[in-house]
């Protein structure tokens, strides 16, 4: 096996195994590898035949994949065929992903978890209560610092965000410039 070959495969495997662990599953991880890796756009056919896994395995995960802004639909003069690229710019996957954040489940959720405190607040007195009321308070503020955090993310361009890495990580090591 040639060293191309065993690159791919490595990062084929590695993709996997991330996508799985995000809960996209492990062929939406693989079939991105793919295609990053694949000099042109490739068909459902072509990826499900390079990957070993069925057409409907691959059509349930390029939703996914374009779902999340990580794969583009082509198309080439003459085949009636659908064709995929990845995007490869991560600053524009990163992008789209965390501009998920604004989907209504995600208000939904953050809705309900106001709601929950507003009841827990509403309750008798009781230690319970206490409780329950300090700990959702928590998370409200883990929410809002989180979602600020996405918020700054997004409004900056790459460079800014690396300059911003490099003073958090001189901030996190206690380094003074």
């Amino acid at each position: 096996m040639d060293d191309l070959v065993r690159s791919r495969e490595a990062l084929i495997q590695a993709l996997g195994r991330q996508s799985a662990f995000w809960g996209l599953g492990r062929t939406a991880g693989e079939m991105y590898a793919a295609l990053y890796l694949s000099p042109g756009s490739l068909s459902l056919e072509e990826v499900a035949q390079s990957l070993g896994v069925t057409k409907g395995n691959v059509s349930v995960a390029i939703r996914q994949l374009e779902q999340l802004g990580m794969v583009r639909r082509s198309w080439q003069k003459g085949d009636r065929r659908v064709f995929f690229e990845a995007e490869t710019d991560f600053w524009k996957i990163a992008h789209s992903v965390l501009g998920l954040r604004h989907k209504p489940q995600f208000d939904q959720s953050f809705a309900l978890v106001e709601e929950s405190a507003r009841c827990a607040t509403q309750a008798g007195p009781s230690p319970e209560r206490d409780t329950v009321v300090e700990r959702l308070s928590s998370l409200q503020e883990f929410y809002r610092l989180l979602d600020s955090v996405v918020e700054g993310i997004l409004a900056m361009s790459p460079g800014q965000l690396k300059a911003a890495v490099e003073m958090f990580k001189l901030v996190a090591s206690g380094k003074k410039e």
